[in-house]
């Protein structure tokens, strides 16, 4: 952080408050910022510029409700969208969401890097959000919205968890534990303040059915990303080597499987092998046109 004077040429420390929001990195300040503000302009929205039917439509269009964002309507903004709200009647939430997300979001995203993180924070929101829709879609509770970052930062939660286990920490500043067994805790407590606010009149279960998935995806994420990562690069891999090979390596090889068909008969040959012979057929079909 930039060192600052003051007018008598004297060292300036700035609050402390300042000081640890300016250390926040990148990413984690401005969800911070993006959600506390779009908390306080639907606070105002709500108090002096929509009635009361209006403001629901408002959190019809922009909470998560699965009847619109998966049904009828596909408003796939809404996965999104929604963790930027959260019910105005129940500070309590967005306070305790803040606050965990404030405590263990910085050290995953250092860890981890912006664009991993935020792959990590909205994919859990995504994730939580998809298989919420999933269950609730084709019940009487598909028209009720789903609001809360609660998804999202369990998955932190998760992550932060998988990262550092036996990481000590304080608890709520005081109480010493590890982080393993933090988290835990925590993701209890998240999902009692569930109950105890019932957010914008929907039941709880919904709301948990949101968090756990949202813990789930974050620890999948941790403990398997570099293992799809890689599967998506050989992947990619095989695509660019079947791109680049010459047409009499691709004869060679089906002169080959042609062989095998003839000795071992045509149940001999993988689905590999038999989707290679489609895209050789293709290939030479598209060459014979030309």
């Amino acid at each position: 952080m930039r060192e600052t004077w003051d007018d008598t040429g004297a060292h300036y420390r700035p609050p402390r408050l300042r000081a640890w929001f300016n250390s926040l990195p990148t990413l984690s300040r401005i969800i911070i910022i993006a959600t506390v503000g779009a908390f306080l302009l639907q606070y105002i929205l709500e108090q002096f510029a929509f009635s009361d039917e209006g403001y629901r439509g408002f959190l019809a269009t922009f909470g998560l409700v699965p009847g619109n964002t998966f049904g009828r309507k596909l408003w796939l903004w809404q996965p999104v969208s929604y963790l930027f709200l959260h019910a105005t009647d129940n500070w309590l939430h967005i306070i305790f969401n803040m606050f965990v997300f404030s405590m263990f979001a910085p050290d995953v995203e250092r860890a981890m890097g912006p664009k991993r993180f935020g792959v990590l924070y909205f994919g859990s929101g995504i994730f939580a959000a998809i298989a919420s829709a999933a269950v609730l879609v084709f019940t009487d509770d598909a028209d009720i919205p789903i609001i809360g970052a609660s998804g999202a930062v369990l998955g932190v939660l998760a992550a932060y968890g998988s990262l550092f286990p036996d990481r000590i920490i304080r608890l709520f500043l005081v109480f010493p534990m590890k982080a393993k067994h933090c988290v835990l805790l925590l993701a209890g407590l998240e999902m009692l303040a569930v109950f105890m606010g019932n957010q914008s009149g929907q039941r709880s279960g919904i709301a948990s059915l949101t968090h756990l998935a949202g813990f789930l995806a974050g620890f999948l994420f941790i403990r398997y990303e570099w293992t799809l990562h890689s599967a998506l690069l050989r992947q990619v891999q095989r695509h660019y080597d079947r791109e680049h090979e010459t047409d009499q390596q691709v004869r060679d090889r089906v002169d080959q499987l042609l062989e095998k068909v003839n000795l071992h008969g045509l149940s001999s040959l993988t689905w590999r092998e038999r989707a290679f012979l489609k895209r050789a057929s293709r290939r030479f079909k598209k060459q014979r046109r030309k």
